[in-house]
């Protein structure tokens, strides 16, 4: 009786060393195998096993992982924006129903059918984007920057104008406030409307709490204005103003050196003393 007790647990252990030893589900051979491949840059063997994955996991919890890296390896490895388009619209329709995450596929699939110039397709994807945004100050702005770029690459400016003035209205902060102005005054200047252009920027400028950088933006197209308008002294003055704050420093130095020098002010005609 010892004897058969004693092979009745040895069996046991047997088992659960077995079941320790075996993958604890149908893919995870698949998805360890994945990972371990995307991480040495074997990405079309990746791809494959993610896939297996997908097939052999329909409830499994690294699905979202799965799709991420198979979209992200049709766009940046690939270049397959068509491939993209099919993964993210399936993406969408499986893990649509968490807002933060809906938002995210379709902001990625707009810029996927960007990328094809399929304009009205993103921008449908875009307004999608809008709808899961609900809530979060940052998706909003992001997604109205991006679509009033697209209005703008139409030639559609009263769309770009509604859209901007929208996004600086809902800023979550005066930062993001102030780049949708400059995308709004630089929009403005595509168009030669430079008295709108202007009184835009000045609205920027007077924000507080605003980064050097977005403020040197803002000055520099202001430089461009008055240069424009040949107000050369007040063209040099904004871009010495900047000389330490514009991203690129260089890119002021050129524009002060090529800067028509200004032409002093003529002397008032008096006449002769009696």
């Amino acid at each position: 009786m010892r004897r058969i007790l004693t092979l009745i647990l040895l069996a046991a252990a047997m088992c659960i060393a077995a079941a320790c030893s075996s993958p604890s589900s149908p893919g995870q051979e698949d998805i360890e195998r994945a990972r371990e491949s995307y991480s040495k840059g074997f990405y079309l063997e990746a791809e494959k096993d993610y896939e297996r994955y997908l097939q052999v996991e329909p409830q499994g919890k690294f699905r979202k992982e799965a799709w991420d890296r198979l979209a992200e390896i049709a766009v940046t490895i690939k270049g397959d924006f068509d491939r993209a388009v099919v993964l993210l619209e399936a993406m969408y329709l499986e893990l649509g129903g968490d807002r933060d995450t809906a938002w995210k596929i379709m902001f990625q699939l707009g810029e996927v059918y960007s990328e094809l110039g399929n304009t009205a397709k993103a921008i449908e994807a875009f307004e999608k984007c809008l709808i899961h945004a609900q809530g979060n100050p940052d998706h909003i702005y992001r997604t109205q920057l991006r679509m009033a770029r697209l209005y703008r690459n139409m030639g559609s400016y009263d769309l770009v104008a509604a859209t901007l003035e929208n996004c600086a209205d809902s800023a979550r902060d005066n930062e993001a406030k102030a780049r949708c102005l400059y995308e709004l005054a630089q929009s403005y200047s595509f168009i030669s409307s430079w008295s709108q252009a202007v009184k835009t920027l000045d609205s920027l400028l007077a924000l507080k709490d605003v980064s050097d950088e977005t403020r040197a933006l803002g000055i520099f197209l202001l430089a461009d204005i008055y240069e424009n308008d040949r107000e050369y002294a007040k063209a040099r003055s904004l871009l010495e103003s900047i000389l330490t704050t514009y991203p690129n420093p260089k890119v002021v130095e050129i524009r002060l050196a090529n800067l028509p020098e200004v032409e002093p002010e003529p002397l008032p005609l008096v006449p002769p003393s009696q």
